[in-house]
Parts: structure tokens; sequence; C-alpha cells
């Protein structure tokens, strides 16, 4: 009687493992990075949001109480007006801007404590809601 030959496996080339392994590192590289892309979106549309109350808040301090003023000579007033507290933080106060002078430093500081009192106030918003909410 004739055995039967024994068939030994066939193994697939290295170089398909070699691409499945590049597939899956490739694979968990995008789930991993997926999340960073996409919390990075919503914070620019909050910073967005938050420019848009700094700049009416400007616009409306420019118009109202300081619209007496020519624009270039009226930031002194315009800084005071929309956050007495940044104002002085920054030094206005102190070393108030000269008619027309522009000091970009001092401005970006401003800006940037300005929208640190937004976040607090929409922060102090939401409490109250939350507590609100919990007492009815």
């Amino acid at each position: 009687m004739v055995a039967p030959k024994k068939l030994q496996p066939v193994e697939p080339p290295t170089s398909r493992y070699a691409i499945l392994l590049i597939k899956i590192i490739f694979v968990l590289l995008i789930l991993l990075l997926l999340p960073e892309l996409v919390r990075g979106k919503s914070k620019k549309k909050r910073n967005r949001s938050l420019e848009k109350i700094y700049n009416a808040r400007l616009l409306q301090c420019e118009t109202s109480q300081c619209g007496h003023y020519i624009l270039e000579e009226s930031m002194n007033c315009v800084t005071h007006c929309v956050s007495p507290s940044c104002h002085k933080q920054v030094g206005y106060d102190v070393n108030p801007l000269e008619e027309g002078e522009v000091d970009e430093t001092r401005a970006s500081e401003f800006a940037t404590c300005v929208t640190h009192e937004i976040l607090k106030e929409k922060a102090r918003a939401k409490e109250k809601a939350r507590a609100k909410e919990k007492r009815q």
C-alpha cells in the first residue's frame, strides 16, 4: 500500500507579515491621534467665541462710555471701561498710554487678562445655573 504524502504547510513570505504589521501600527497611530485632533478644533471654536465677546466689549466701550474721545486717544478710557481690574493689573493706571501711543505688549497682556475674566464669568454663570437646577 502506498502511503499518502504529507503536505508541508506553505508559509507566507515574510513581506506579508511586515506589511500587515505596518498597517496595524498605522491604524493604532490614527486611533491615538484622533482624540487630540478633535479636541484641538473645539479649543479654536472656544477661542473664537471669547474673541467675539472681548471685541463686543471693546466696541461697546468705544462707542458709549468713551465715544467722546478720538479713537486714537481713547485707549486708556476703553481699557478701563472693559475691565478696571485688568486695566490696573497691566499697569495702564500707573503708566497710562500717551495720546495715539500703541503698546502691543501691554495690549496683548490686557487681552489675555480680559479673556481669563470672561472664562471665569462663564464658569460662575454655569455654577449658578447648576445650583438653581438642583434647588428645583
